[in-house]
């Protein structure tokens, strides 16, 4: 009986030995990786700007919702005096403390700073801005040509790139905001929170407080 023919071992009879990848398969896999690369990198590019733009825009109502509760938190208008908007003597325009009517932020723009004229920090490149106007009381989106028992208040806050977030309140003379208290006294006005990440970034928010004299 003969032996069978033996093969070398390691081998299998009929197959040919690899020494690695050819040039052309390290070509498109380094294309493949690149791709996703690219892909990953666009993704997380997308979700930055996404989350820089939402800051903004929680930053930007923040300071509009701050204001509008400062200026609702006035009288309607300014006792023993005709009917203007703007500041009366002896308040001054360079002294947002000494307002004390709606309408004497009529043109006021400024930086963010409180009402004592300090700057808020964060906000550098930020400026706020305020216009009343008497509101028709049939139509309120319609400016009247004299006081008819409603103002529009309409405050601008713009960013440094320039993108405006708006908000409009309206004040009525016979609101409930108008019911003298009993005795002079401090309120809280405005209710707000501030979140501070590891990377220096704020987060702020926060919302008015609707004081008034007494419950209905």
């Amino acid at each position: 009986m003969k032996p069978l023919p033996s093969s070398p071992i390691g081998r299998q009879p009929g197959r040919t030995s690899r020494a690695g990848l050819t040039l052309t398969e390290v070509t498109i896999s380094t294309f493949l990786v690149g791709l996703v690369l690219v892909s990953a990198l666009s993704g997380v590019t997308g979700v930055y700007k996404t989350w820089i733009a939402s800051e903004s825009q929680h930053k930007a109502a923040a300071l509009a919702r701050q204001m509008m509760s400062e200026i609702m938190q006035q009288e309607y208008k300014e006792t023993g005096v005709l009917p203007s908007l703007g500041i009366e003597l002896p308040e001054t325009s360079l002294n947002r403390a000494l307002w004390d009517d709606v309408d004497d932020y009529d043109g006021w723009q400024s930086t963010p700073e409180d009402k004592n004229g300090f700057p808020l920090a964060g906000y550098s490149g930020w400026t706020r801005e305020v216009t009343v106007d008497y509101a028709n009381v049939s139509s309120p989106q319609n400016t009247a040509a004299s006081d008819q028992g409603l103002k529009r208040i309409t405050v601008t806050v713009t960013e440094p790139g320039g993108r405006q977030t708006i908000l409009v309140g309206y004040r009525s003379q016979w609101g409930v905001l108008e019911s003298a208290p009993e005795a002079d006294t401090t309120v809280q006005s405005w209710a707000g929170v501030e979140l501070q990440t590891g990377q220096g970034v704020a987060l702020q928010g926060g919302t008015e407080i609707t004081n008034h004299a007494e419950d209905p």
